[in-house]
Order: C-alpha cells, then sequence, then structure tokens
C-alpha cells in the first residue's frame, strides 16, 4: 500500500487493514532488490530533446527495469527534467565530448553512479572540430570515468547509424569507438559497447534527434545491456556504508559507526564535547566491547551541539558541530586521537534554522553521505542533499520531502528500516511501538510507502528508543536505553515475518 506522507498518522484500523493484507506469518521476510545507482550522460538525445516526455530514453528505460524485480534502479545526475518520476540525469544539449569531459569529475563525485550509461558524440560529428578524432576524444572521456570512480560500470551505446547526412562518419566513428571499448573490456576494465538501433526515418524526429517510437527503442537497448551487465556482475552497487544517519539524538550515549566495520559503537560525549568510543564487536555475551578511549577532544562547549554522521561518505561516523545559528562545522574522521585523529574541515553548511534542536543527520537518499534535515515541531521534514557541503560541491535542495505525521519532534526517528541505504521515517508511539513509513524518495520525489506498524511498544518512554544498526546487516534494530542496553534485532518487523524481531538481549550494561 503506497500514501503520501502528508496523511494522518495511521489509525489502529488501518493498521489492523495492512496487517491483514501483509503476508502471512511463515513468509520469509521480503529483501529489497540492490538498488544500481545510474548516470545517463551525453548530450540532447540523453536530455529527452523532442520527446514528448522531454526525458527521451529514460522514461521508458525505467518502464523496462521495473517489470523485473532482481534489481532497481536509481537515475542520477545534477539535471532533473522530463515528466517521469525519476528525472535526474546528465543529459547537456549541444555539448561535444570535450564538454562533458570538463564536467565530468563534480558529477560524478556528486552522484556517485554504480553505472554509467554513456552516448555521445552526434555534436562532434555534426559541427565539431577534429572530427577525426572525435572517437579518440570518447575513449579519453571513457577513460576518466573508470578512474574517478572506483567500481563503476561503462555501459557505451554508439551513435545511430541510420542519421541522415552522417551515415558514414558515425560508422566509422562507432568502428573506432567499439575498437577502444573491446580493448578496454579485454584488460578487465568495467566497460561495454552496444550498438545503437538502427532507427528507421518513422522513428526520427528531425536529422539527429529520435521520436518517442526511436527512444523507446533505444531503451530497449540499455536495457538489455544493462540486464547483461548486472547478470554478469559487471553492474554492481557500490558497498553501502551505514554511518551516514545520526542516532542518539543530542543525549549523552550515541549509537554511530566510528570504526566503519557496520555496526553502531557505543559513544559517549561528555559536557565539554569529549568523546570516548567502546567499538561494537557483538555486545555482551555476543563478543563484546573494545574501549577506544577517549577519542576526541572537547570541540564544543555543549554536548547537545553535537552530531555523529558520516558526512564525506568513508564509512566512519564525523564529528558534526551544529552553531547557534543551524551552520555546521565537520571534523572528518580519520580514526579519532590516537588512532588516526581529525581533519577539520571548517563550516560545511550555512545556518538554515534558527533552532539547532530542529537540525538532524540523515542519509536521505542512500549515497552514503549524511544529508542536512530540519524537522519542524509538527515532524515535517525538509531536507538539503549532501553534495560535498560549502566550497565544495554545495547541497541540493528538496524542499519539504514528508508532512507531518506526529505532533511531537522527539518521537521521531530518521533510520533505514528496510536495509536500501536511505533513512526512514519512523515514530515512536505513545506505547512505545513504532510506525514505519519506507522512503521512496520522499514527497515530489517518489513519495512513500507506509509500512505500517512495524513493532510492538517495549517501552511507554519514547526517548529511551533508539534505532541503530548492532549487528551489521544494515536494517536498523529496537533499541531500549533505559539503564542497560537491550536490543531486538529487526527480522523485517510485526507483519512482515515470525519472528519480526529478534531478541537479542543486554548488550550494554551502560555508562
Amino acid at each position: 500500500m503506497t500514501r503520501t506522507i502528508t496523511l494522518a498518522l495511521a489509525t489502529v484500523a488501518s493498521m489492523a487493514a495492512i496487517a491483514a493484507t501483509a503476508p502471512a506469518a511463515s513468509a520469509a521476510a521480503p529483501v529489497p532488490a540492490p538498488v544500481l545507482r545510474v548516470m545517463p550522460l551525453g548530450d540532447s538525445i540523453t536530455a529527452g530533446y523532442r520527446s514528448s516526455t522531454d526525458a527521451g530514453y529514460r522514461g521508458p528505460l525505467a518502464d523496462l527495469v521495473a517489470r523485473q524485480s532482481r534489481y532497481a534502479v536509481d537515475l542520477v545526475g545534477s539535471n532533473h527534467n522530463g515528466a517521469v518520476a525519476d528525472p535526474d540525469n546528465e543529459g547537456h544539449s549541444g555539448y561535444v565530448v570535450n564538454d562533458v569531459a570538463a564536467g565530468i569529475d563534480g558529477w560524478l563525485a556528486a552522484a556517485q553512479p554504480d553505472v554509467v550509461l554513456l552516448h555521445i558524440g552526434i555534436n562532434d560529428l555534426d559541427r565539431g572540430t577534429d572530427k577525426a578524432h572525435a572517437a579518440d576524444r570518447a575513449s579519453a572521456l571513457i577513460d576518466r570515468i573508470l578512474a574517478d570512480r572506483s567500481g563503476v560500470s561503462v555501459l557505451v551505446m554508439g551513435l545511430i547509424p541510420t542519421t541522415p547526412d552522417l551515415t558514414a562518419q558515425v560508422a566509422d566513428y562507432n568502428t573506432a569507438l567499439s575498437q577502444a571499448v573491446r580493448a578496454k573490456q579485454d584488460q578487465g576494465r568495467k566497460v561495454r559497447y552496444t550498438a545503437a538501433p538502427a532507427l528507421t526515418p518513422a522513428e526520427m524526429a528531425d536529422g539527429l534527434h529520435p521520436d518517442d517510437l526511436g527512444y523507446q527503442r533505444m531503451a530497449q537497448t540499455f536495457d538489455q545491456a544493462l540486464d547483461r551487465a548486472f547478470t554478469d556482475g559487471l553492474a554492481v552497487p557500490a558497498p553501502a556504508h551505514r554511518a551516514s544517519t545520526e542516532s542518539g539524538g543530542s543525549g549523552r550515549v550515541r549509537w554511530a559507526d566510528f570504526d566503519g566495520d557496520g555496526r553502531a559503537d557505543y559513544v559517549i560525549v561528555n559536557d565539554d564535547g569529549s568523546v570516548r568510543v567502546f567499538s561494537n564487536k557483538g555486545g555482551d555475551g555476543h563478543g563484546g566491547w573494545s574501549d577506544l578511549g577517549q577519542v576526541a577532544s572537547g570541540m564544543t562547549g555543549d554536548r547537545a551541539r553535537v552530531r555523529f554522521a558520516d558526512f564525506d561518505g568513508d564509512g566512519r561516523a564525523d564529528y558534526l558541530v551544529i552553531n547557534a545559528d543551524g551552520s555546521v562545522r565537520v571534523f572528518s574522521n580519520k580514526g579519532g586521537d590516537g588512532h588516526g585523529g581529525w581533519t577539520d574541515l571548517g563550516q560545511v553548511a550555512s545556518g538554515m534554522t534558527a533552532d539547532p534542536a530542529q537540525v538532524a543527520f540523515a542519509d536521505f537518499d542512500g549515497d552514503g553521505r549524511t544529508d542536512y534535515t530540519t524537522i519542524a515541531d509538527d515532524g515535517a521534514v525538509r531536507v538539503f542533499l549532501n553534495r560535498g557541503g560549502d566550497g565544495r560541491g554545495g547541497w541540493s535542495d528538496l524542499g519539504k520531502v514528508a508532512g507531518g505525521l506526529t505532533t511531537d519532534r522527539s518521537r521521531l526517528r530518521l533510520a533505514d528500516f528496510d536495509g536500501d541505504g536511505r533513512a526512514d521515517y519512523n515514530v515512536v508511539n505513545p506505547d512505545g511501538s513504532l510506525t514505519t513509513f519506507l522512503n521512496k524518495g520522499g514527497d515530489g520525489h517518489g513519495g512513500w510507502t507506509d509500512h505500517g506498524r512495524t513493532a510492538a511498544g517495549l517501552t511507554t518512554d519514547q526517548n529511551s528508543v533508539a534505532l541503530a544498526d548492532v549487528n551489521a546487516d544494515a536494517h536498523a534494530d529496537y533499541l531500549v536505553t533505559t539503564g542497560p542496553t537491550t536490543a531486538f534485532l529487526n527480522n523485517g518487523g510485526d507483519g512482515w515475518n515470525t519472528p519480526g524481531w529478534i531478541d537479542y538481549g543486554q548488550i550494554a550494561t551502560g555508562a
């Protein structure tokens, strides 16, 4: 059941209806399909010029991918055009290969794609200079992409062979580029070439651009190439970092992955801002804890302004300080005092609210870097996506992505319930039960899925409930932190598996 999060909090009756339609108790917990971050890269054809949706092949490609369940696709890029559900792309009308090369470093750093769908070169042949070496420039661009982004796969589509007035030049270009790609592939590099469909005049809108039928055929070609790449293990999601969503609020005890092993560690923040960490080796009775000692001296005299979340995407939670005006300073975690130290990144965000209590950090888009979120008193959420921070790529304002489902901000927990890398909207109800709304992109960007009541109440004190991944399975677990901490491992949640939670017992005696 999908509904927008702007609806009122689900009633007991609606939860019962959801439970009635849930899988039988004996069914296995649903396993989320891996999500590939795919960057469509190129010129006006990638942008979708002359298509009825202004999205070209991207819309039908998304529809084709959705017909199978082995993997999902999140299109990424700095452009957001087209009347489609996911309009992100890196298609730039009029660009030649060198124009794309000039911007590629920043685009890759910001979007962090797993796969690049590259279609470029027709403008070089149509009106560029040094047309004979256009394929060489495209080959160099591919090398740059592979060097910039570790693990990325590049799926190259040749130019449309039936482009009027350029058939001979296109044939030479395609031959040269396909040979260059083959040579890279023989070296074991993650790149493949696929021929573009030979469109008929009825499938072309003008001398260079397809019409909707032509774009549909391009989508089919890219879909087949992407499917082969996934099947062959060439296109794989980057390892997910799970340290990018904070847990524990502004209290003395926080839960954050300090050492980058995927498990939330026990972090104590003293009044002066100094920090002591116990590294999670499984918790009491399951491997214990390793006392790292003091890992940070006080970087602020007010621990309520300290947060721990992964700002730079390296898998380790960094030390963030929220200033009085809401601006943010970051100390990048290199291991902490005595273990590699910290790097002061300076101010990375200007103040977006005068109330620091409204500031939270969560990975909203699943790219491994924490985003800047503001949570209003009514639970409404606004998100600024982390593109590197001030002076390093900036922020992307998504606007209001969630209407309030609780009138008490302290009951909201942004945490990844379903293991897809994106922080979900979890409400701790007065009896301690959870209501979860799965993040599918947020209002205006894919919406939310009402997952209903996912946990029975274990405490009437919402302030003692923390959601953090203690066993490195990418799913947020339910922690009761009053005195000794007890953990219930997320096994799909109530109504979605039996048991929905696994009682892990006491994992920490308490600081």
